[in-house]
């Protein structure tokens, strides 16, 4: 519409009004475009067996950081983002790996040709990671130090203790333990002590993330009938339900300013990557390969 057909008092009021739909419209647009910044390492088969992959939220194509014919998943960042650990099959059984962000210089931590490790966790002061094992008959949570050495077992219950996560002040771990008949969130101590259950229902909780204040976890869980992300206090109250949807959402992971999640959102056929804005409740798909992706892990 060319404003100078207008005239008068109508005139000026419908230049207002296009000129205030324009921003409006504008507005939008950039609302509904706008994306955290930030990096997500994660962990897709699209090339037909998991690998690590890289992908910068500004914009671009993914990042193959992994190529060989084994499984790699379960990235997790170092606290200064230079380094990822990992899981990997590569020398025939599932063992903890630590490369450098790009994927260039790769190191074996574990090596237990018997048994099985997984989702390892870094400390916060980055001289610690804790990881999953069933090296010692059943499944219990271990911590070591980025050389491989100096290992400790925390847990030792006869049901499944696994996926620990550190509080960023050091002080706790959370994981999921099927100690109780049912999987549940669980906190200790970094030595394993003061081990105390913080969720209780009938369903299976898992995977707890710290957020980065330390005041509150998130978790994946099937309490609603579907899996989903809920989120609750550090001394287990205010349990919130923040994803929504018939498809399963797991494995969320924190953004490092703790105003954004991301998680894996589909089925057992193909998941996409999904960001939530915690403050507005809206998502955006970030990753789609029409493949598997799954255990995502934002850049520090």
């Amino acid at each position: 519409m060319n404003d100078r057909k207008l005239s008068g008092c109508s005139g000026r009021v419908g230049g207002v009004v296009w000129v205030a739909l324009a921003l409006a419209l504008l507005s939008g647009l950039t609302s509904c475009a706008a994306l955290p910044e930030g990096q997500l390492a994660y962990a897709s088969n699209v090339d037909g067996d998991f690998e690590i992959w890289l992908v910068n939220l500004g914009g671009g194509q993914s990042q193959q950081l992994t190529d060989n014919p084994a499984a790699d998943h379960s990235p997790a960042w170092s606290p200064d983002g230079r380094f990822l650990a990992f899981v990997s099959d590569r020398d025939g059984n599932d063992e903890i790996y630590m490369m450098t962000a790009d994927g260039s210089v790769l190191r074996r931590l574990t090596e237990t040709p018997d048994a099985t490790e997984s989702f390892p966790a870094w400390s916060p002061d980055g001289k610690s990671i804790s990881f999953d094992s069933d090296r010692g008959g059943n499944w219990d949570i271990y911590v070591m130090d980025t050389a491989g050495s100096s290992l400790r077992r925390l847990t030792s219950d006869p049901g499944e203790d696994w996926i620990s996560h550190w509080s960023p002040d050091g002080q706790w771990l959370a994981f999921e333990s099927g100690r109780d008949g049912n999987y549940e969130i669980y906190l200790m101590r970094p030595d394993g002590s003061g081990q105390t259950r913080l969720t209780e229902n009938g369903s299976s909780d898992g995977a707890p993330k710290w957020s980065p204040d330390g005041r509150s976890l998130v978790f994946f869980s099937n309490r609603d009938g579907s899996m989903a992300v809920y989120s609750l206090l550090a001394d287990g109250t205010e349990l919130t339900r923040l994803s929504s949807g018939p498809l399963s959402a797991t494995f969320p992971s924190w953004a490092p300013d703790g105003r954004w999640l991301v998680f894996a959102g589909g089925d057992d056929h193909s998941s996409t990557l999904q960001v939530l804005e915690l403050e507005s409740g809206r998502t955006r798909v970030v990753v789609d390969n029409g493949a598997l992706c799954w255990s995502p892990a934002w850049r520090p």
